[in-house]
């Protein structure tokens, strides 16, 4: 195995690492599984009037449950392998166009969110390649620059574009992580 030594070559090694990692753990997810909850008022992809959130987001029938800062649950509210993997999809979306799309569009709007487990890890997979093909582009000037990225829900004004990248990994393997729990959960009292 060889790994880059480059700042960005090292981000994108452990892009690919978390996801292949990641999406072994993904092989087989079933609808009823993909929206499994083992507890109730659990935050979930979800038809659009039957939200368990006070902002939730989408551009189609489903909706991913959701807030925003001045109406965040205390304590966070546990959430599904759907909701999961929307939060993921739709933080990639949203990145990828304020970074290298137009920069324009709603990021509440982004992700057509579906109940559909194979749908969902098919987005999933297609907004992971958009990233990182725009990341392989990246010169030294850009990674060093705050406010390259300009999503508007994150730190991109005030940190280096490197930092965006860093904090997209540590999403991806943060969530990622949770969804492999909650299938060994699933396989065992689901």
């Amino acid at each position: 195995m060889e790994i880059a030594l480059d700042r960005l070559g090292a981000l994108i090694d452990q892009f690919d690492t978390s996801w292949s990692i990641g999406g072994e753990r993904l092989a087989g997810l079933e609808d009823r599984e993909y929206r499994w909850e083992p507890w109730p008022a659990m935050w979930s992809v979800r038809p659009r009037d039957k939200a368990a959130s006070l902002h939730p987001i989408g551009s189609g029938e489903w909706q991913l449950d959701n807030s925003m800062p001045d109406d965040t649950p205390d304590p966070a509210p546990l959430t599904t392998i759907a909701w999961r993997l929307g939060h993921l999809t739709n933080g990639l979306a949203g990145r990828w166009e304020y970074t290298f799309g137009e920069r324009k569009a709603d990021p509440e709007t982004l992700v057509d969110f579906s109940a559909d487990a194979t749908h969902a890890l098919a987005q999933l997979s297609d907004w992971m390649q958009l990233w990182r093909e725009g990341l392989l582009g990246l010169t030294d000037e850009q990674l060093e620059t705050p406010g390259f990225g300009q999503y508007p829900w994150g730190l991109d004004p005030h940190i280096p574009f490197l930092g965006i990248i860093w904090w997209e990994n540590r999403e991806i393997i943060h969530h990622l992580a949770e969804v492999a729990l909650l299938r060994d959960l699933y396989r065992v009292i689901g």
